[in-house]
């Protein structure tokens, strides 16, 4: 009788849980959207990450140095926010039998959507941008340095361990790397 009632007890407090769980999600839905908000992002965080991407091979292509990034961004308002993204790598190439090195920097300017009011999770900071900026390439092949305009496309995710500290990791394409991932300073 003693384990029925501990099992009845037990099951209860489960559902009750679950209940409770999912009644503080339904409220997060039915509160007007212009006052929702996850707590992942604000009109006044500062964020500012260090990554390392995945090299981009292709062709007689060879990556010394994976690419490595640098980005700060500054909410401007609750759901979007503005920055700059800066990222560089270094590989080699084979013309004609010879071997020659390359440096490749881009620069851009960003504007990034966070979904903070339609993702009812705290730690989690779901965002999506695009920017417009240039990718510049240094060889030793002609001795010169091209500067080519690009458009970016990002989408990505950043877990926070702390209100501070978070690991990121996004996708698309920047002209260095197709994903990228590293950490999270919030100000």
């Amino acid at each position: 009788m003693k384990k029925i009632a501990l099992s009845i007890t037990a099951l209860a407090l489960v559902l009750g849980t679950s209940v409770s769980t999912f009644a503080q999600k339904r409220g997060f839905y039915s509160q007007p959207y212009k006052t929702r908000n996850s707590g992942s992002f604000s009109k006044s965080t500062g964020l500012l990450s260090f990554g390392i991407g995945v090299p981009d091979v292709y062709g007689n292509y060879r990556v010394s140095l994976p690419p490595l990034y640098i980005k700060y961004e500054h909410g401007i308002t609750d759901e979007i926010g503005i920055g700059f993204l800066g990222g560089v790598g270094t590989g080699s190439y084979k013309f004609a039998n010879d071997r020659y090195s390359y440096v490749e920097t881009t620069l851009a300017a960003m504007g990034y959507y966070h979904f903070n009011k339609l993702i009812p999770v705290s730690k989690l900071d779901v965002y999506a941008g695009v920017g417009v900026g240039v990718n510049i390439i240094s060889d030793n092949f002609a001795d010169a340095t091209d500067a080519v305009p690009v458009i970016l496309g990002k989408a990505g995710a950043r877990y926070y361990f702390s209100p501070k500290f978070a690991v990121y990791a996004e996708v698309g394409y920047d002209n260095l790397s197709p994903a990228n991932a590293g950490i999270t300073l919030r100000f």
